[in-house]
């Protein structure tokens, strides 16, 4: 994931919170965005969390993590699991986050379920950032089970078919089932 504009925005959020922050961030790539999140968390002198869930968690960024030497792999988990199986069980066991960065597979079937746990995940006063929604995925389907380097792992959701394509409806629905959600305008070519 690659919210390079955000990450100011995101860490003076978690700054201004009263209590222990927590990230969840669906889709970790490289850990673009999580190394200097949890850089920015650990220079705190509170407690803090961060959940990274990705279909396939890449090998850089968990020697990146073993390596660091600092407080930063104990407060720090990954989770390599379908973020459609994952959700649920994060939800059940009652975990709340302040930030929640959605960027994992950019299709109308997968973000139009992620966004259903939205409510039971954020808590009050906090923000979701979902990548491409208005940008190359915005109104077409990307499934990453069909990338090179993704073809094998058996925990991506298979390319479903749908009526609506990409990220922009499905999060353009749920806000109409969530009034007292407000969307900000994205940066251009930015995530919402």
């Amino acid at each position: 994931m690659a919210y390079h504009g955000y990450v100011p925005l995101v860490k003076q959020h978690l700054s201004d919170l009263k209590h222990p922050p927590a990230v969840l961030e669906v889709g970790v790539d490289r850990g673009i965005t999580l190394f200097p999140l949890v850089v920015a968390m650990a220079r705190s002198t509170r407690q803090w969390m961060y959940l990274g869930v990705d279909i396939l968690v890449q090998p850089s960024v968990k020697e990146t993590l073993r390596n660091m030497d600092s407080p930063i792999p104990s407060m720090t988990w990954l989770l390599e699991k379908n973020s459609l199986e994952a959700l649920p069980e994060i939800v059940n066991q009652g975990m709340t986050f302040d930030v929640v960065l959605l960027d994992g597979d950019h299709n109308y079937h997968t973000v139009s379920q992620e966004m259903q746990y939205m409510e039971r995940l954020v808590r009050p006063g906090g923000i979701i950032i979902i990548d491409d929604y208005e940008g190359k995925w915005s109104e077409r389907d990307l499934f990453y089970c069909e990338r090179p380097g993704y073809e094998d792992v058996e925990c991506a959701t298979p390319r479903t078919e749908t009526e609506k394509h990409g990220v922009k409806p499905a999060v353009d629905e749920w806000l109409l089932a969530h009034p007292e959600w407000q969307k900000v305008q994205p940066m251009r070519g930015e995530p919402v």
